[in-house]
């Protein structure tokens, strides 16, 4: 089964970071509920609101931000202007008047007006619901997003971590026999393409965990950690399988960019991502044999610059012919040297060493 993708934009993500446990707006909000008050806070600048002609009555205080102070003056009826760094709460009990032509699907008036807010500014609304202790997010177009307890959102991040981890024990596998096969000089494209595939939803599943530890704030730093060391050089890596195996004259980034936008059903269709790489129809991918260019094997050479890997791929044109290279004509190649040399020579021959015995890592 395909993972679920909780790629968030980047908008609300920071949203996400500004309410995120351990910050002093949350602390704020956190008053609120225990308190049973309802809210309408909105994160930006007066001067905006002013223009826009969203905000009417209520009281111009310009007080340095305490999570106390939102808590107290929550407990009036209107809506608390705080600016977008969080240092200052310019209104309190002010009314707002967005569009009302402006969609919105809420039904509750508080937030009808936070949603028709975010949408005419581009900022952060938050509702507070003060019946049903909910705190809502608008951020600009997006939204409502509802802030989960923290239980629930670690339980969500652990159980994601625990598909990726599946995913990289599932990499390391296929990393292992496209090694082998790269140095045997046969590699199938349906290898290519199954590994892309893992590659991808593990960048995915990675993304979807990101979030958690945005939305986590303090509370996800052993999730971060988790995620730091379990997804240890995997964009590194995927970056290196595409530049080695992408059809010539086919744009690398180009590729990587269509492959995030392919639905889970397309990134399980081997046609669609053979298609991608620039092969077009070509029957039975497992007799389509490719020849690797050498990124993957030089990527594993410790302290290699990338535009070096590059020079020896143009010099060289391929991983045989890079295998077949001696020190002398590696130290030929612009930015290799003779200590380099030998740290690439002896590098790619361990390594096929390891591959003839079965040793591959």
């Amino acid at each position: 089964m395909s993972p679920a993708r909780r790629k968030l934009p980047e908008e609300l993500s920071r949203a996400l970071e500004l309410v995120a446990p351990g910050t002093e707006l949350r602390e704020g909000i956190e008053n609120i509920i225990r308190a049973h008050n309802g809210a309408l806070i909105v994160i930006s600048s007066p001067q905006k609101l002013e223009r826009l002609g969203l905000i009417s009555g209520g009281m111009k205080i310009e007080i340095e931000f305490a999570p106390m102070r939102l808590y107290e003056l929550a407990k009036m009826d209107g809506a608390i202007v705080v600016s977008p760094d969080i240092s200052t709460i310019h209104y309190a009990n002010v009314q707002l008047n967005p569009d009302p032509n402006l969609e919105s699907r809420e039904t509750g008036m508080r937030h009808r007006a936070a949603n028709r807010t975010a949408k005419q500014t581009g900022d952060l609304v938050i509702a507070v619901s003060e019946r049903r202790r909910v705190v809502t997010l608008y951020q600009g177009p997006y939204g409502p997003h509802v802030l989960e307890d923290i239980g629930v959102v670690l339980n969500k991040a652990n159980s994601a971590l625990a598909t990726l981890d599946k995913f990289i024990r599932r990499l390391r596998e296929e990393a292992r026999i496209l090694t082998i096969h790269e140095y045997d000089g046969a590699v199938s494209l349906r290898e290519v393409v199954a590994a892309i595939s893992t590659f991808e939803y593990s960048v995915r599943i990675a993304e979807e965990i990101e979030a958690y530890v945005r939305e986590l704030g303090s509370e996800g730093r052993l999730v971060e950690m988790q995620l730091e060391e379990a997804f240890y050089r995997v964009p590194e890596q995927y970056d290196a399988l595409l530049r080695d195996y992408v059809h010539e004259g086919v744009e690398v980034k180009e590729v990587r960019k269509r492959l995030s936008q392919l639905s889970p059903e397309e990134l399980s269709d081997p046609v669609v991502i053979t298609e991608l790489l620039g092969y077009g129809s070509v029957g039975q991918t497992e007799d389509f044999l490719l020849k690797p260019r050498g990124y993957r094997q030089l990527a594993q050479v410790p302290r290699l610059p990338r535009k070096v890997a590059e020079n020896l791929i143009k010099e060289f044109g391929s991983l045989e012919g890079l295998l077949e290279a001696s020190e002398a004509e590696l130290d030929e190649v612009e930015g290799v040297g003779q200590a380099r040399a030998r740290a690439i020579h002896r590098g790619l021959e361990r390594r096929r060493a390891l591959e003839t015995n079965g040793e591959v890592p």
